[in-house]
């Protein structure tokens, strides 16, 4: 504001100098239109000013609000450990009391049970001397510090077991040939790269080679499916690296369509090759894959 106030100042000034000094009355009148201009920016420029300085306001009082509110939740916070870790050690103490007081009750009552007999008598006084054994022998027991520290470490280990929820995490995929494989590429060995991704989640199946990589180990459900027609035939395997898991063989008849589909269930490995190819041992014709019926490949884990 003092720096708006001296601006103010020098165009007064200015304005005062222009109107009395000694200029031709045309000049003078327009000096004086300059003027007027002038002013009445400079009112749109304080009211502009203004506005700035009550937006500012207005963040200054959010911003502190803001402030007081994170120093209360750091304070509740602190004050909820605390009287946890209270309860807590609390409850450590009372088991630990627990734990150091009972080898010494069983001893006494096991003690108040001893009736002497005749030859008890006779031996005198040496029969009261308790004999060794595992709840009267000190070597055995721990002292109270140790069973204290072990038993807080355990329960401290139960409770953040307790309090960290595991959430198995999703791993399937879907996938779809996106145009038919020809005659001359429905080759023994060839794997069928299905190229049109629906799911993936977990991105474990990677559509520009047909390979599912395993994400993670487990139990997994795997399904594939696909077409022939016109007398052509083929079989198909589920390969888990270079191992053949499951097979499946599909023969139409001449004018005629089938689908075949294939399903395993296997526990695979992580980083485990999963894929489709077309079986060395038969294989004639097209593989088909279009709006009529698509040819798929997809799996997920079992959690």
């Amino acid at each position: 504001m003092q720096l708006f106030g001296l601006v103010l100042f020098g165009v007064w000034h200015l304005a005062f100098g222009i109107v009395h000094s000694e200029l031709p009355p045309g000049n003078v009148f327009e000096s004086e239109v300059d003027v007027k201009n002038l002013m009445a920016r400079l009112i749109v420029l304080e009211k502009s000013l203004k506005g700035e300085k009550q937006r500012n306001d207005r963040l200054e009082r959010t911003v502190s609000s803001l402030v007081t509110e994170l120093e209360q939740t750091k304070r509740t916070f602190e004050d909820k450990y605390l009287a946890l870790e209270m309860q807590l050690q609390k409850h450590l103490d009372f088991k630990t009391e627990d734990l150091s007081h009972t080898p010494k009750n069983i001893a006494n009552k096991t003690r108040k049970r001893i009736i002497p007999n005749d030859k008890q008598r006779k031996r005198g006084a040496d029969w009261l001397k308790p004999e060794k054994s595992a709840l009267t022998n000190q070597d055995s027991i721990k002292p109270s510090c140790v069973v204290r520290r072990e038993h807080s470490a355990k329960l401290q280990r139960r409770l953040l077991q307790e309090s960290i929820p595991v959430t198995p995490s999703t791993v399937a995929f879907f996938a779809q040939l996106s145009s038919n494989i020809p005659l001359a590429e429905a080759t023994g060995n060839h794997v069928m790269v299905f190229d049109l991704v629906k799911t993936n989640a977990g991105n474990g199946y990677h559509p520009s080679t047909g390979v599912f990589i395993v994400p993670e180990a487990g139990y997994y459900v795997f399904s594939w499916s696909f077409r022939n027609s016109d007398g052509h035939y083929h079989s198909t395997e589920l390969m888990v690296n270079n191992s053949v898991e499951s097979v499946i063989h599909l023969h139409t008849d001449g004018g005629s369509w089938l689908s075949g589909t294939g399903v395993a269930v296997l526990h695979v490995n992580k980083g485990d090759d999963v894929y489709v190819r077309i079986s060395a041992l038969s294989h004639y014709g097209d593989i088909h894959s279009d709006n009529y019926g698509r040819s798929s490949f997809t799996g997920w884990k079992l959690n």
